[in-house]
């Protein structure tokens, strides 16, 4: 849980002093309550490597029942459904709008849709059995063949290559949030190796990562997972152990039994699900789970012929379907802050000038929720406008203290002005548009991008100033308004105090820093703001009126009948982003 220092709210309630890094993440832990861990079935004769939708679903096979039960997150009190019979699966991963999963007794990897039975991607012989598995975002699956110590890499197509041989008993699996990195664990000798990925089938190089503790019943190196900061979760013999980017131990867990394998989801995003030799447990995380790449279309999907219930339901105009004339780059890393990646995914128009403008996407969720992907479908329709769009992640309010995140974003409009020619576009037409708390950010980053206590050190006196602006019912006062009004007080709880790390009467300065109305100079660029007429249009009337007094162009559109978040539903989506390009033509 994000918390200020009480000396460092005291320095800065005396002065506005340069923050260190350090400050947006002191003391942290992952587990903090370790007494929450709960059962949540023990209806298994032994669970296995579970998957989660990035929704509601928690997709968890029964190796030895084979059976593969579906659970219901949103409804915890209903009984699990089975998805799937006689099958014995070892692991899974739901990416890209379906369910991978490893075949053990069948020595075959399948995709499983929505109904139906799962479609062969990759078929082996009797003596191969795979293991566990993971899969990236152009769906690239990697498997590890326990017996064999292999590793071997499977592609959209269905093409294997072995990826590493020679390692002492492969089991866990693992790729970093770029996909960049990918871990194994060894189930004899408790070592975690980290390989390196390339864009081809070349072979990697295993190195030794980190160390499982030994136990009296030797160290059993099992599943694995990371978080969206990169930190990785590998099972033991008896506990989970979480390690940094930088293979030091960050938290350690004990569980009743056994623990098999581990997944990060909920409807939070901050579930940790455990699969243990008793059954299934979970225990809420200070951390984020990596959301899964939304169904972009891929040949593996077109093989498999089937769609999950969400995208049957997805209306085309908030579909994620990356059409051919744009050109995806995904999990680019934009920043590294203490060994933390921070990503972002780039869509391109392949047609149009070769200097094309630019509009940063920034997700909403009050600080402390959501993803990247959450706005997906607004970033491609802006791409099919002739957008390059960067819709960027930045750190939420469970892993790290404001102004991490806003710097995060400063920083992502920073490495876009310097790697233009990369991605194609125009570094003086860069503009922002975010919705909720993103509205806040886009806002926060257009009145103060001169303030270097916005920007990581690293960045400070570097251009981070955008050409336009466009806030989505996002409340550009922190330090006044409603926001101060829920975040005063030792017994106050709002979202604001979570993200900040304190309330507004410990910590003043940190909410006047958060303040985007406070920082609006004539140097702000234009602004559009866009409001459902139920959403309260009137919340941002104050900043409006100090732009038009500084002579900031300034704009507010009000859909009727709207409520919050419609930039993302279908009935909307379309005349939020007619609206947005109106305004960015002329403004960019």
């Amino acid at each position: 849980m994000c918390r200020v220092h009480s000396l460092l709210a005291l320095m800065l309630a005396l002065t506005m002093t340069q923050i260190p890094a350090s400050a947006e993440n002191p003391g942290r832990t992952i587990f903090a309550d370790p007494s929450e861990l709960a059962l949540i079935s023990n209806d298994f004769e032994m669970a296995d490597g579970a998957a989660w939708d990035g929704a509601s679903r928690l997709f968890v096979p029964d190796v030895k029942g084979q059976v593969l039960k579906v659970f219901q997150l949103r409804n915890p009190e209903d009984a699990a459904r089975t998805r799937a019979s006689g099958l014995a699966i070892s692991g899974t991963c739901f990416q890209l709008g379906h369910l991978y999963f490893a075949d053990n007794r069948g020595a075959r990897i399948a995709i499983l849709g929505n109904e139906g039975p799962g479609v062969t991607l990759a078929k082996f012989n009797e003596n191969q059995r795979p293991n566990d598995l993971d899969v990236d975002a152009m769906g690239n699956v990697y498997v590890t063949f326990t017996p064999e110590g292999v590793v071997r890499k499977i592609t959209p197509d269905g093409k294997v290559t072995v990826l590493v041989d020679g390692l002492s008993t492969p089991n866990g699996i693992a790729l970093s949030p770029s996909g960049r990195t990918l871990y194994v664990s060894s189930a004899k000798t408790g070592i975690v190796y980290r390989l390196a990925i390339s864009d081809g089938n070349e072979p990697a190089t295993a190195e030794s990562f980190a160390q499982l503790p030994e136990t009296e019943n030797g160290f059993r190196g099992d599943g694995m997972c990371t978080d969206r900061a990169g930190n990785l979760y590998v099972t033991g013999a008896e506990s989970v152990t979480v390690f940094a980017t930088s293979g030091e131990i960050v938290d350690t867990l004990q569980t009743p039994e056994r623990p098999i394998n581990v997944v990060l989801g909920g409807i939070d995003s901050r579930v940790l699900f455990i699969s243990t030799l008793g059954g299934l447990y979970s225990i809420p995380v200070d951390a984020y789970a990596i959301a899964p790449t939304p169904n972009s279309g891929t040949p593996q999907q077109e093989t498999s012929g089937e769609s999950t219930r969400e995208e049957k339901a997805m209306p085309a105009p908030i579909s994620t379907v990356i059409r051919p004339s744009i050109r995806s780059q995904l999990n680019v890393v934009y920043a590294t802050v203490d060994g933390r990646e921070l990503l972002m995914d780039v869509f391109t128009p392949t047609s149009g000038s070769p200097a094309k403008p630019c509009v940063i996407v920034v997700h909403g969720g009050g600080w402390l929720n959501g993803d990247k992907t959450r706005f997906r479908a607004l970033a491609l329709r802006l791409a099919e406008r002739g957008y390059v769009t960067a819709a960027i992640e930045y750190r939420l309010g469970y892993e790290a203290c404001f102004p991490a995140g806003i710097r995060d974003c400063n920083a992502a409009t920073i490495f876009l002005k310097e790697n233009a020619g990369r991605f194609g576009l125009d570094p003086n037409r860069i503009s922002a548009v975010g919705g909720s708390a993103g509205g806040h950010l886009v806002g926060l980053m257009a009145a103060g991008a001169n303030n270097d206590e916005l920007k990581h050190p690293a960045d400070q006196g570097k251009n981070a100033s955008l050409k336009a602006a466009v806030v989505m019912a996002g409340p550009l006062q922190v330090a006044s308004g409603s926001v101060a009004e829920r975040s005063s007080g030792p017994e106050a709880n709002s979202n604001a105090v979570q993200w900040i790390g304190a309330d507004f009467t410990t910590a003043p300065e940190m909410y006047h820093l958060a303040d985007a109305y406070e920082q609006i100079s004539s140097s702000m660029p234009p602004t559009l703001f866009v409001s459902g007429s139920l959403d309260n249009p009137e919340r941002n009337q104050p900043s409006r009126d100090k732009m038009t007094s500084l002579g900031v162009f300034n704009r507010l559109i009000v859909h009727p009948g709207a409520k919050h978040g419609h930039w993302n539903q279908a009935d909307w989506i379309l005349r939020v982003v007619a609206d947005v390009d109106g305004f960015l033509k002329q403004q960019l």
